[in-house]
């Protein structure tokens, strides 16, 4: 389909989705929301989500060049598992329950604008690691769709949560909160440019992954900019050890890092990756403003990677306090963000 896209077109495309509605900017969204700026789907009209969607895959393709999905009154459920409690002896593919491991999917969407979306994971959080891995991300972007911004999601309890692909470089994911992720809070692994801004990762396994693992790609000409991101590592069962990986999963084939005004917090002092956090360190172009956040009671071991002078090291409950304050203040500045039915407004 071309970029352009005349509105008889367009009506067709956005009937293919149910719950499906065109908003013009004028109007409002269901809760008294303010309206959206001026979109840039057909006729310069948002492509608005709403409703419940359980377990069904939304799908979304080809659509005008910087076109905006407004999916603020929009829940999605994310389960990557077939059984509640997936073991070396039955697997996250065997069992009867509910799959849905990519709820939503954007392809082939250049300059696309997603807004919001609360998606409610039930992937395991007791298994082990190995055992829990059916590979799902509750977003994920792909194909022809570079310059994408997500914006204001709330997601919890998924695999990954957001995940970008091939053709999707220079995303920016902006405002966004995620917590109790099983494994990335962001997987990059096709070593793209972008930027991560003014988000709360509230308890993940790994912070932001730009490994290809064994692929051969390279990502020494990207940039990934961290900026104002507040990142909570959680400890998971993984290898038969309660602990997790770092706030960046990275090789020396990936993209050099801006971080700036940025928090990690380090929970287990088990923690794996040095070598990775080391990496981290001497990839960074630019290094400002942060804090590092060393959670345990336990001492810092001498064999830890301290991190550049762009970094203020806070221990113990000094460092539990810090962070306590920036989450806090995180949640109050950013009310505009969907919650759960559990979750204090």
């Amino acid at each position: 389909m071309s970029a352009k896209m005349d509105r008889r077109s367009f009506m067709r495309l956005a009937g293919s989705y149910p719950v499906l509605a065109l908003l013009s900017g004028s109007q409002k969204v269901e809760g008294g929301q303010a309206p959206l700026p001026a979109g840039i789907g057909g006729d310069g009209q948002p492509i608005v989500l709403g409703g419940e969607y359980g377990y069904q895959q939304q799908s979304m393709r080809d659509l005008p060049a910087g076109a905006t999905i407004d999916a603020r009154n929009a829940s999605f459920i994310v389960a990557n598992s077939r059984n509640g409690d997936p073991s070396a002896t039955m697997g996250c593919d065997e069992g009867t329950l509910p799959i849905n491991r990519y709820p939503v999917v954007i392809r082939d969407c250049p300059g696309v604008r997603f807004i919001g979306g609360r998606f409610n994971g039930e992937v395991p959080q007791t298994s082990d690691w190995e055992d829990t891995y059916c590979n799902s991300a509750a977003l994920l972007v792909r194909g022809e769709s570079a310059g994408a911004t997500i914006e204001g999601v709330r997601a919890r309890r998924c695999w990954d949560a957001v995940r970008f692909t091939e053709g999707a470089t220079g995303f920016r994911l902006k405002g966004c909160w995620l917590s109790e992720i099983r494994d990335d809070a962001v997987e990059n692994d096709y070593l793209l440019s972008g930027t991560i801004e003014d988000c709360l990762f509230d308890g993940c396994f790994s912070g932001i992954s730009v490994d290809p693992a064994k692929n051969e790609r390279d990502g020494t000409k990207e940039t990934v900019h961290i900026d104002g991101t507040l990142i909570h590592m959680h400890a998971y069962l993984a290898k038969g050890e309660i602990t997790h990986q770092t706030p960046v999963k990275a090789t020396d084939r990936s993209p050099r890092l801006r971080i700036t005004g940025s928090v990690f917090a380090l929970a287990a002092a088990n923690m794996r990756g040095f070598h990775r956090l080391e990496r981290t360190w001497r990839l960074a172009i630019e290094c400002r403003d942060n804090m590092l956040l060393w959670l345990p009671d336990e001492p810092i071991p001498s064999t830890f990677p301290m991190p550049p002078s762009g970094f203020r090291v806070l221990k113990g409950i000094d460092a539990r306090r810090h962070w306590d304050k920036a989450h806090s203040q995180w949640i109050a500045a950013h009310s505009d963000v969907a919650r759960f039915s559990d979750e204090a407004l």
